[in-house]
């Protein structure tokens, strides 16, 4: 098919009215193309952020209707003030300014440093062509005369140092440069490739700034693969549409990115708990084999989910239970939950043909269709080789059907659903609002993820939403959890499940998983081990795979290792969920690449193979059967959880890590709410909360989420003449335990005013006691 570039020349006139200005653009094209105009429209939010939109067909504009933004969270009242000069109009607000050339068209962005973004309009060969098509679009010829436009985008200069994150969850290297990355859903089959279930069109630089580019169309990335100079930027669409975020702090364009798509709310408490899972638990008996192994070896656990047997064989997904291998599942659920077990069901959104689930959505209308009024069919659609179509989520009657489904298992008491799939939608489907698979295919997760997220609130309470989702696209992160697919049983599967993390972080995804032990095969018992430390070291914690994941498949060894890090988890559960609720409120991810922290430090730029867990706890697991890890550890000072071994940053060190130990580092400067370990996750505020306070400078500070007062605190503490000042505002809790890092010198510690005094006669590490408030100072 013959296809011909148009691009945006000039400017032939413009209009500003408030926070909008609107210009009618010349059209440079092939000698054929009708002349025309195209409009552009650029609208500020506020002082740093901004909506870029290029209209190629203006006559038929669509109303957007997803991805669903809240505007208001950015807007506010913008002063812009427009000059002419050199051909050029600048907009200047507070923060920024908009230059666009009129004479000839151009597009940059400044700040008060320089350049932060511009348009490349001089990336030539030596034959004076452009290697990177400017702002426009691509017409293709249909049956050789007339012409549609096809494609939309830009290009854009690279400097020789900048760094480019995000684009959803993608499992190649961390930093995009030098990358072509296609925002297409699609199943990977492991993580190995460029493929990606969560493909999410929006990109973070280090040079400050965020880029969404406003579509649920195909998108297609060059970060200066074609030429290192320049990268580009395609949609499969006539509109080509971005947000503008300037942080320049990256950790301020998450938080403006979030309140844009949507934050998630803080999860459940339990789902912080391990999920233990495999593909699958074929009968009740196993299942409770399963639960109560996990209570005998005190293996602490608050989710056994059921992958597909749960249904009958040929009917996935019908959400009908297969009563022959799991009697009275009401019943069944019912005691597993004064267990203290909550049961997690497998689905995806294919019903299978031959089923009275298919017969009646077929009936109805619930399908999305083949472009000839019945349902798409497709074989292989899922779990067995059956044929089946898609739920319309574009149908409020197909998307209630659904929800009816889900209400009756929750009534019954189930507490979460694992929404598998979703990347299948056809380019040729059609859905009931009219639209096709090419502009849905991207989207579908979303709508599914949401219809399921929201009847699991509506049942069980707004505090219980939640899902187990894989695939995503814009604001999906509104609709937590998420999980990595399906990692290759491998070291290098495990090395990738974390980038893609990281890279989802990046991406607005706050909560988010892997299968520990990878998902296909039988991982060694090394592999096992250090994926179970990384694992339950993640925002959450999930074993599963397609043979067993219990950590008593893998030998004593494994076993006593995993039951060590699963008990420090639920230690740590005071802090994990403390940055749940900072999530919540400020769309920052719990799991966290150094680089967010420590933008600064161009040795964090690319680093992908630690993490953070918060702002306080960094973690570097063991990708390789070796009994050393090199770890990179960045400004500050930092100390070993296991030996207390105090490091100083911007270094990296070697550290032994026998099977055992997985690097852990505490940051000096913070305090860790931390709980003595249960089997189970307990609701509220610990009866008993430990302040673990390791000093830097002879100080530390904290957060901490008083759940049962629903208050997010901050406690701090300063050494002066001798004695530890701590302000802890009121807690729920009924004892606070305070924990000293390398205190020994500390001669007094000084709660809100309150002295606590050494135990008499004892100068080693000891005790004070006071009014229910202990301390421990630990050397």
């Amino acid at each position: 098919m013959q296809r011909e570039r148009l691009t945006v020349s000039a400017v032939e006139s413009y209009d500003l009215e408030d926070d909008t200005v609107r210009f009618e653009c010349a059209v440079d094209g092939p000698p054929d193309a009708t002349e025309r105009t195209w409009p552009v429209t650029l609208r500020f939010y506020d002082d740093r952020t901004f909506r870029f939109e290029l209209e190629t067909v203006p006559e038929v504009r669509a109303e957007r209707t997803y991805p669903e933004y809240d505007e208001s969270a950015l807007e506010t009242s913008v002063d812009i003030e427009a000059t002419e000069r050199d051909g050029s109009l600048y907009l200047e607000t507070d923060v920024l300014t908009v230059v666009v050339g009129l004479d000839e068209w151009s597009f940059r962005v400044d700040n008060e440093d320089g350049t932060v973004f511009e348009e490349q309009r001089e990336d030539l060969d030596v034959f004076g062509e452009d290697r990177v098509a400017p702002l426009g679009g691509v017409q293709e010829k249909i049956n050789h005369n007339p012409r549609r436009m096809a494609e939309t985008g830009t290009g854009f200069r690279l400097r020789p140092d900048e760094k480019f994150y995000g684009v959803g969850e993608q499992f190649v290297e961390f930093d995009r440069r030098g990358r072509t990355i296609e925002a297409w859903h699609e199943e990977p089959l492991g993580t190995e490739t460029q493929r990606a279930y969560k493909n999410i069109p929006f990109h973070i630089s280090t040079d400050g700034y965020g880029f969404l580019v406003d579509t649920t169309a195909r998108v297609t990335y060059d970060f200066g693969a074609e030429s290192t100079a320049s990268g580009t930027v395609a949609v499969d669409d006539d509109q080509f549409a971005f947000v503008f975020f300037y942080g320049p702090s990256l950790k301020d364009i998450v938080r403006q990115y979030t309140a844009f798509t949507g934050r998630p709310e803080r999860p459940p408490k339990w789902s912080f708990g391990t999920w233990m899972s495999r593909l699958g638990y074929e009968s009740r008996a196993e299942l409770e084999a399963v639960a109560d192994r996990l209570r005998e070896e005190e293996i602490p656990c608050d989710v056994l989910h059921l992958d597909p047997f749960w249904m009958p064989p040929g009917e996935s997904c019908t959400l009908e239970w297969d009563t022959d291998q799991f009697p009275d599942p009401e019943g069944m659920m019912a005691e597993l939950r004064e267990r203290n077990f909550r049961l997690s069901l497998w689905e995806h959104p294919h019903v299978p043909v031959g089923t009275d689930a298919f017969l009646e959505g077929a009936r109805n209308g619930y399908f999305v269709t083949d472009g000839s009024g019945k349902p798409y069919v497709m074989d292989h659609t899922c779990q067995g080789d059956y044929r089946g179509s898609l739920v319309d989520f574009t149908n409020p009657d197909a998307v209630k059907w659904w929800k009816d489904k889900h209400r009756r298992l929750l009534e019954m008491g189930v507490a979460v659903f694992k929404t598998d799939y979703g990347e299948y939608v056809p380019e040729d489907a059609v859905f009931a609002n009219g639209k096709s698979g090419r502009l849905m295919h991207n989207l579908y997760p979303y709508l599914y993820n949401r219809a399921v997220y929201e009847t699991v609130g509506e049942v069980n309470g707004d505090e219980e939403a939640l899902v187990w989702g894989r695939a995503a696209w814009t604001g999906s992160q509104k609709f937590p959890m998420h999980w990595g697919g399906d990692p290759q049983t491998s070291w290098n599967g495990m090395a990738a499940a974390l980038r893609g993390g990281l890279s989802a972080s990046l991406s607005g995804i706050a909560f988010w998983s892997h299968d520990i032990g990878g998902f296909r095969g039988t991982p060694s018992d090394d592999l096992y081990v250090r994926w179970a430390q990384f694992g339950l070291l993640s925002s959450n914690s999930r074993c599963h795979g397609t043979t067993p994941r219990e950590p008593w498949a893998f030998g004593e060894e494994a076993l006593d290792i995993f039951r060590t890090y699963a008990r420090l988890r639920y230690r740590l559960l005071p802090y994990l969920y403390t940055y749940a609720e900072i999530a919540a409120r400020t769309g920052l991810p719990e799991v966290r690449p150094l680089v967010l922290e420590y933008q600064d430090d161009p040795r964090t730029h690319r680093l992908d193979t630690e993490y953070l867990v918060g702002e306080d706890l960094l973690v570097a697991p063991v990708f390789e059967p070796e009994t050393t890890r090199d770890v990179y550890l960045p400004r500050g000072e930092w100390r070993h959880l296991w030996d207390g071994e105090r490091y100083e940053g911007e270094q990296t060190v070697a550290i032994d890590a026998p099977l055992e130990i997985m690097p852990v580092f505490v940051r000096a400067g913070s305090v860790l709410p931390q709980r003595e370990p249960t089997q189970f996750v307990e609701p509220g505020t610990p009866d008993e909360l430990t302040l673990r306070v390791t000093l830097e400078d002879g100080a530390a500070s904290g957060r901490y989420y008083d759940e049962s007062a629903d208050e997010l605190v901050t406690i701090s503490g300063e050494i002066r003449d001798g004695s530890l000042y701590l302000e802890v505002p009121p807690l729920s809790t009924d004892r606070l335990a305070i924990e000293v890092v390398d205190a020994p010198t500390v001669s007094d510690v000084v709660v809100d005013g309150e002295s606590l005094s050494r135990t008499d006669g004892d100068p080693d590490p000891g005790e004070w006691t006071d009014a229910g408030v202990s301390l421990n100072a630990v050397l």
